[in-house]
């Protein structure tokens, strides 16, 4: 890995990748090329713990953990005159900058050609922490494709994909195609999870903070074929092992399949750990209009989190749950309303915990609805609400919001929001509020540009001890492309 950059020297490094790619262009006009950039700049306010104290006198309560007038625990050791605590530290912004670049050149020969993606990172001045901000340089993919009479060989950084998710690895595939039906079988090292992730994501920490030891091999088959006329099938067995073969790292086979019938559609999938000899994971979904305007969806599902064998969390030995969802739609005939409903309930395997005149809550549900309104055609007003109860804890959010797009060019867009997430066991209430503004607009043919900004609010009611969070967030983004779409007869590509 290389080192983290910053200030200046980060943003050299990222101008160089823009650059070569912007160089590779002409090198291999006579083929053909076309690159991709997206180059992105985030702006969030971080408040970093720092340690406190406060007189013994002014804490309530006995023994080594006490609390202060405004409810925050503190901890007391012996005979010492000050009790410890953590709290907010003065606002620092993060501010990380990403570059990517996407290439795929053809022309080298019948069936041949390459492809790329590469992202670097660095920031702006003296940034905080951020995931992955030590980590300057990463080739997401960039591999040699032979495609010819219905055989595909690709050789380098690629992925897996399939029932069991995305796995990215160096090494090699071969892709058989017969008619509908295709066999692909795949291997080599097997990379870290997460490498593959979005530049911006729900989870700040996607990595594994204890990655394994040993680096792994990857092998696997994936199939697939179609169910007559109706519908298709495939099925995926999956192997990593450590890369001394001393131990395996995780062994699963999945299927799934998908098929219309009597109008409704029907989906369903199975993971299967062979090295547990358990199901994961076992999903049926019947969906099917009820009305020439509404739509229904029942799902039922079997879930039992799965950990690789290097890591620690499965000796935790994680309860499965079963859970019934249902769904229902309904649009107008003119398109300009749609309204969705949704709920489910779920109930949990027993943990042999509690006591038995006591039990511990094995179940939970969750719950929302969701409206979208095109009042002109340039207009869309939106809003939505989900909750999720739990044992012990509860998460409920809305957002509502509206967007203008007087063409295909342009928009603009402003949403509040709302979030309280109770944890478990959690004393005291913490919400959030936001107020979010949006726009994008292009620059020319092959140049789209992308901003937003937002505030967050964190209230703290009920002596809820906890730091406060409240932060400002933005973000910008500069999405551009070099040479023609590989798809098009003549002329310029244009930004998807």
């Amino acid at each position: 890995m290389i080192a983290r950059l910053h200030g200046f020297s980060g943003l050299r490094h990222l101008a160089t990748a823009a650059a070569l790619g912007l160089a590779w262009s002409p090198v291999v006009g006579a083929q053909g090329v076309r690159i991709t950039g997206t180059s992105s700049m985030q702006g969030v306010d971080l408040r970093p713990l720092v340690e406190d104290s406060v007189p013994v006198g002014q804490t309530t309560g006995t023994g080594a953990f006490r609390t202060m007038a405004d409810g925050r625990l503190v901890r007391c050791v012996g005979d010492e005159p000050y009790c410890r605590f953590r709290s907010s530290g003065d606002r620092a912004m993060a501010t990380p900058v990403v570059q990517d670049l996407r290439a795929v050149a053809w022309g080298f020969g019948q069936g041949i050609s390459l492809q790329a993606h590469v992202r670097a990172r660095g920031a702006l001045g003296d940034s905080p922490s951020w995931p992955r901000s030590d980590d300057a340089f990463d080739a997401i993919e960039a591999w040699l494709e032979v495609d010819r009479g219905g055989v595909r060989t690709r050789l380098g950084r690629q992925w897996a994909t399939g029932g069991l998710g995305v796995h990215n690895y160096d090494g090699a595939s071969v892709l058989v195609r017969r008619g509908r039906a295709r066999l692909e079988a795949f291997g080599g090292r097997s990379l870290v999870v997460g490498l593959n992730d979005p530049v911006t994501g729900a989870e700040l920490g996607a990595i594994d903070d204890l990655p394994p030891d040993e680096d792994g091999w990857l092998l696997g088959l994936t199939a697939g074929a179609p169910l007559g006329t109706r519908g298709v099938a495939s099925a995926t067995w999956q192997r990593v092992i450590r890369a001394d073969r001393g131990a395996l790292y995780s062994e699963r086979v999945a299927a799934d399949a998908s098929v219309r019938l009597m109008g409704a559609s029907i989906d369903g999938s199975l993971a299967w750990d062979l090295g547990e000899r358990q199901f994961n994971d076992a999903l049926l979904r019947v969906s099917r209009p009820v009305a020439r305007s509404t739509s229904m969806s029942l799902e039922a599902r079997r879930h039992r989190p799965f950990f690789d064998a290097w890591t620690i969390w499965g000796a935790f030995s994680p309860v499965a749950f079963d859970e019934l969802r249902a769904t229902v739609g309904w649009r107008s005939a003119d398109a300009r309303w749609s309204v969705d409903a949704r709920g489910a309930r779920r109930e949990y395997d027993d943990t042999d915990e509690g006591l038995e005149s006591m039990p511990l809550e094995s179940g939970g549900w969750r719950a929302g609805a969701g409206a979208e309104w095109i009042p002109r055609d340039q207009w869309l007003v939106y809003a939505d609400y989900d909750i999720d109860i739990g044992f012990g804890a509860s998460l409920n959010d809305m957002v509502a919001g509206a967007r203008w797009m007087p063409d295909e060019s342009r928009y603009l867009g402003i949403a509040a929001s709302g979030l309280q997430h109770i944890y478990e066991f959690r004393v005291g209430t913490g919400r959030v509020t936001g107020l979010r503004v949006e726009g994008g607009t292009r620059l020319g043919t092959d140049v789209r540009l992308v901003a937003d900004g937002a505030f967050y609010r964190h209230k703290l009611t009920q002596g809820a001890p906890s730091p406060d969070w409240s932060q400002r967030r933005f973000s910008l983004r500069l999405e551009w492309t070099v040479g023609r779409d590989p798809g098009a007869a003549t002329g310029a590509g244009r930004v998807p």
